[in-house]
């Protein structure tokens, strides 16, 4: 799943790729289908989109952030941490027992 999706949903089976970048004087129209969304940036800015091509623009825009993603990074880490630890203790005891036996 792209950060796309997972984010705006899935793309609408009309869906047509548009070039905005290109059209300096182009509008996003209201989609009264799509749930308006809410989005972050890095920063902390937030902005509010009301159709999947306006999400997807400012997805693809580096609007990709939400609250919490780098706790949840950090918090993998340490979860990957912790369990190759207790997991080489106790391959060490078990190998450490046999040794005595």
């Amino acid at each position: 799943m792209s950060n796309v999706e997972s984010i705006c949903g899935e793309y609408p089976t009309d869906f047509v790729k548009t070039d905005i970048a290109s059209d300096p004087s182009y509008v996003f129209v209201n989609d009264p289908n799509y749930s308006a969304r809410k989005l972050f940036d890095s920063e902390g800015s937030t902005v509010f989109v009301n159709s999947f091509i306006e999400c997807e623009h400012y997805v693809n825009g580096t609007w990709n952030y939400y609250p919490g993603k780098d706790e949840i990074v950090y918090l993998g880490w340490i979860n990957s941490i912790l369990f190759f630890s207790i997991f080489s203790i106790i391959v060490f005891n078990f190998v450490f027992k046999r040794k005595r036996v």
